[in-house]
């Protein structure tokens, strides 16, 4: 998330479901005004358990995580109304075949828009740009995880000299954290990237959850960004910058000329551009996803929670956005936090005429207690990890797709807030304000937001895309947990416990 967000979207009206048998108070919103719902806490009475339990008894059909922040342990907890179709807890050894790093041509991109070496860098930047591109080699590694590989792991790499050798690759390996086995996501270097995702597109109705036992992809650590030898989550070695994917060629940052050597791109280390970040959990709208550039995501994502840590650079003088605590519902400034923040949000429409020197990009609309679920315009935070808990502590996210619409879920100690669990419901389509590329077959959507993508005289040339969202189209959903940013982002973290679940009425994978 590294840009400002569109006009506000309307409260959704269906409601959300609280999860059953959790330890933290839910909060449930509906139509946007606040509701709250007693869940099945230990220090409550029986009585009160029973009376929460048949006031929630109406939106059980789409319930939330079994366990607060404490984690699930390694068994298969059943949830009212779901069915568990896979779970992998990583206690098998990851990628025992070796899968190779095979170097990637470019030659199957998923759109021509924002791809590696989509049609608009070279618009806007021209030759210069193509020269850059082709300064290094891509190289990508995939393998199979699971029970009958139902999860893929996918790597990309950057070899600098293009002599065959990938100075720092990324790597998802088998490690313990907190007792437990995991999955380490691990990014040495900004330029590489490591996500998990399912190896099949997923079903119309799911929910897909796990746990995050560490992370170390920038914010502050005991009340400081530089930490570790590190200055928010990077390394102090040479130069760091979005190269040779820029904000754009009118962007601040730079001088946007695209010959420019690697160092005079946008920094991503410090100064006004500077960020890091990790993806808890994301939906985006195409099948097999894989690290690509950071400005690719931002027009292919359906809905996600993510970390946005900002360094002060960026923040400066403004707040860099807000932060709700949860316990009373106020919000406080980014900058007064450890930017270690959870962003809860949906994408919407896109510009469709970005304007000479601009990037294609979806409209950004955050979901925070603070607002009553309501999505709003302003950057908003809906909570604050604290990694130095990690892993004794841990926090599970959980997204979940019904006929309706997705609900957003996010369980742990939060900063402030202390033990939440932040659930969030958003209707496909409020108003006249759709969730981008919301149906997954063609029988969903009726072709009213089709429209065309259009670059205009761009300084090396105009392209258009017509028909985005055409009638008949149809978006899989994918999830995607990691470092998506193949020129940004740059840290490890661990995992555990991937679940995906189906209604109790499916009789399989994508019924």
């Amino acid at each position: 998330m590294d840009r400002p967000s569109r006009p506000p979207v309307p409260p959704s009206v269906a409601p959300p479901a609280p999860p059953p048998g959790a330890a933290a108070p839910a909060r449930v919103r509906r139509g946007g005004v606040q509701r709250r719902h007693p869940r099945l806490h230990r220090r409550r009475t029986l009585g009160l358990v029973l009376a929460g339990v048949l006031a929630l008894t109406p939106f059980l059909s789409a319930p939330g995580s079994a366990a607060g922040g404490g984690g699930h342990g390694h068994g298969k907890p059943h949830l009212a109304g779901w069915r568990l179709l896979h779970s992998e807890d990583f206690s098998e050894p990851l990628d025992p075949g070796g899968a190779p790093w095979v170097r990637d041509a470019y030659d199957n991109p998923f759109d021509t828009v924002m791809d590696d070496n989509g049609k608009w860098y070279h618009n806007d930047y021209g030759d210069a740009w193509d020269a850059q591109l082709n300064s290094f080699a891509t190289y990508r590694k995939e393998f199979e995880v699971g029970e009958g590989g139902w999860l893929t792991a996918s790597l990309s790499a950057r070899d600098w000299d293009k002599d065959g050798t990938i100075e720092k690759p990324p790597s998802i390996k088998n490690g313990r954290a907190g007792g437990s086995p995991v999955a380490v996501l691990d990014v040495p270097d900004h330029t590489g990237g490591a996500i998990l995702r399912p190896t099949k597109s997923l079903p119309s109705r799911y929910r897909i959850e796990y746990t995050l036992k560490t992370i170390d992809f920038g914010g502050k650590r005991d009340g400081t960004i530089e930490y570790d030898g590190k200055v928010n989550g990077y390394s102090t070695d040479g130069c760091k910058t979005q190269h040779p994917w820029g904000e754009g060629s009118r962007s601040p940052g730079w001088d946007g000329d695209a010959s420019a050597p690697y160092c005079a791109w946008q920094d991503v280390r410090e100064g006004p551009y500077a960020y890091n970040g990790f993806h808890y959990l994301s939906i985006v709208d195409f099948a097999d996803p894989a690290p690509r550039n950071n400005h690719f995501w931002h027009y292919r994502r359906k809905v996600l929670m993510d970390s946005f840590a900002q360094h002060p650079d960026r923040v400066g003088t403004g707040s860099g956005g807000r932060v709700c605590d949860a316990a009373d519902d106020t919000y406080y400034d980014y900058r007064d936090s450890s930017y270690n923040t959870v962003n809860m949000w949906i994408s919407g429409l896109p510009d469709w005429n970005p304007g000479q020197g601009g990037l294609a990009g979806n409209s950004q609309w955050f979901m925070t207690s603070c607002s009553d679920g309501v999505a709003e315009q302003q950057l908003s935070s809906a909570a604050e990890l604290q990694p130095e808990l990690m892993p004794d502590e841990d926090y599970t996210f959980a997204i979940e797709r019904d006929a309706t619409g997705y609900t957003l879920e996010a369980s742990g100690n939060f900063a402030r807030a202390g033990q939440q669990t932040l659930r969030f419901h958003r209707d496909f389509v409020v108003g006249d304000d759709p969730i981008w590329h919301y149906n997954v077959t063609p029988d969903e959507y009726d072709g009213r937001f089709n429209n065309t993508l259009t670059q205009g005289q761009d300084l090396h040339g105009s392209s258009a895309w017509p028909d985005q969202w055409p009638q008949g189209s149809a978006y899989p959903d994918s999830f995607v947990i990691g470092d998506l940013y193949t020129n940004v982002y740059e840290g490890d973290a661990s995992l555990t416990d991937v679940r995906l679940y189906v209604p109790e009425t499916t009789k399989g994978h994508g019924e």
